[in-house]
């Protein structure tokens, strides 16, 4: 007989939130099934979760490959005999201007994002409807409400997360499955470093050099507020075993008001806004001049 009670699968294991997440619910008595892309991602983690004294089920796996999502949720199923929560927090972000970014790259980017959350949602669904129930947890961002220059490939591929989250919440309610949407802010992880960035070409554009170089300085920039990922380990914990979740939690303040001044805000004031932040509004003044 199986001494745990309770399963979640958790995507993107290797770091940040993720690893965070695995530890947190570990400590709490959880199964945990957690993923990670690399052999020496999956020795390091075991070691760490050992020498702890946590015991979890880490499975390699590429989350836009079928046969090792098929694999992950076969695996979850047999050895744990159920599966209670699925955190879909595997992703990445690609940052360039739209002209500058490959179609394979763009492709990537959605594929990670915003396809392998689904697919590995309808892998389960017919394993939860004979359960009775089931949850899951979209990690998004304040990028799936508010978009900037040089990032749009990682909103569309969050804005589309966002739609599809509503669109689950709604079509899988009859079966008691809940569908809750996180919308992270800054985290202190290794995230922003790790953005896969395209360069501008020496004969670009100087709107887009300009744009680049003030990118660069945001990835470096201290970021007060930002939460730890123990925090957003913390977040998911508990949206994991409420009675009755949100439908959408936003971390941090600062990406609460992002996502409200995104709203209320006319888009042309908006647009002005972060041209300016941007430095390239005299860009446009002498193109107009």
């Amino acid at each position: 007989m199986n001494k745990f009670t309770r399963v979640v699968v958790i995507t993107g294991c290797s770091s940040g939130i993720g690893r965070a997440a695995a530890f947190h619910f570990a400590r709490h008595g959880w199964a945990v099934v957690g993923t990670v892309r690399e052999q020496f991602q999956l020795y390091s983690l075991s070691a760490e979760l050992h020498q702890a004294s946590l015991h979890t089920s880490l499975v390699l796996c590429d989350v836009t490959r079928e046969d090792d999502v098929v694999q992950l949720v076969s695996h979850a199923i047999e050895r744990f005999g159920r599966v209670d929560v699925l955190i879909n927090n595997a992703g990445f972000a690609r940052s360039g201007g739209l002209e500058l970014v490959t179609m394979d790259e763009a492709r990537a980017q959605v594929e990670v994002n915003t396809l392998a959350p689904i697919r590995l949602t309808q892998l389960l669904l017919p394993h939860w409807r004979k359960q009775g129930g089931g949850r899951i947890i979209n990690i998004s961002s304040v990028a799936g409400r508010v978009t900037l220059p040089w990032n749009g490939w990682y909103s569309a591929s969050k804005f589309a997360l966002e739609a599809l989250t509503d669109a689950l919440r709604l079509e899988l309610r009859p079966f008691k499955i809940d569908v809750v949407s996180v919308l992270a802010g800054p985290v202190l992880t290794k995230f922003v470093s790790n953005v896969k960035l395209t360069e501008p070409p020496t004969d670009a554009p100087e709107i887009y050099r300009r744009i680049h170089d003030f990118a660069q300085i945001r990835r470096a920039a201290p970021r007060p507020g930002a939460w730890t990922a123990e925090r957003c380990a913390a977040l998911l914990y508990e949206i994991a075993t409420v009675t009755r979740p949100r439908t959408r939690y936003v971390t941090g303040a600062k990406a609460q008001m992002a996502i409200l001044l995104r709203k209320l805000l006319p888009d042309r004031l908006w647009d002005r806004l972060l041209l300016r932040a941007y430095g390239v509004s005299s860009l446009l003044t002498k193109r107009t001049a």
